[in-house]
């Protein structure tokens, strides 16, 4: 019983500093002290301990001194990661495109419905925040193209990455232009595999991740001329 709770305390604690880091509610560079967040949970210092050492190992902390810091993300390693997804992720669209067959292309179809009717809503009401749906729909997507190549190692990878600079995709989703924007590339995309057309996809994906780094790198460089 003791075990089982010990478990629950971490996994708590990782989903609150998890979600403040990400909102950045700790923001890059803050120290973390295990006495102020074990004492906001109400939980002891050794879930807190295994929780932040989580966080560390993917990549969303950083240790100094025997503190534990918010990671920055630095030009260098969003260049390092965005290089990783590029090749990984057009790799599970090009083999998606290659082995979809009329039973699978359905759960496609119907994920492409739903970007195209949140299309026509943000049409609609252009002032309603539609990231959540959207956020949605796009874990959805990936996650079947993911489904659709027979590869859970990649999706492993390419989720911890993206972890590392979820922080920058929240900002630049919240700018109605690239939402919209990032929507129509998703259906081009899916619409290249649906045809089977596994060139075609493995290019839209990575003219796709190599506008998204520019444009988030520009946000990178923002901030860092602000700190």
């Amino acid at each position: 019983m003791s075990n089982r709770k010990k478990i629950s305390s971490a996994e708590l604690v990782y989903d609150g500093v998890k979600k403040k880091i990400l909102n950045m509610e700790f923001a890059p560079g803050e120290c973390l002290s295990e006495v102020r967040i074990s004492e906001e949970l109400n939980v002891s210092r050794t879930p807190v301990r295994e929780a932040l050492g989580i966080l560390e190992q993917e990549g969303l902390l950083t240790s100094k001194r025997r503190r534990k810091y918010v990671a920055f993300l630095t030009l260098d390693d969003l260049a390092q990661i965005f290089e990783i997804k590029i090749v990984l992720e057009s790799f599970v669209a090009e083999k998606a495109a290659m082995v979809i067959n009329e039973e699978t292309s359905k759960g496609l179809e119907i994920i492409i419905d739903k970007m195209r009717d949140l299309v026509e809503k943000i049409k609609n009401a252009p002032d309603k925040d539609h990231y959540e749906e959207w956020r949605g729909i796009n874990v959805s997507f990936h996650d079947y193209l993911y489904f659709l190549s027979g590869n859970k190692r990649i999706k492993d990878l390419v989720d911890n990455y993206n972890l590392q600079w979820n922080r920058w995709r929240m900002g630049i989703m919240a700018m109605q232009w690239r939402l919209e924007k990032n929507i129509g590339e998703h259906i081009a995309m899916g619409e290249a595999v649906l045809r089977k057309d596994h060139n075609e996809a493995k290019h839209l994906m990575e003219t796709h991740l190599k506008d998204l780094y520019s444009t988030v790198s520009e946000i990178v460089k923002t901030f860092q001329l602000m700190r």
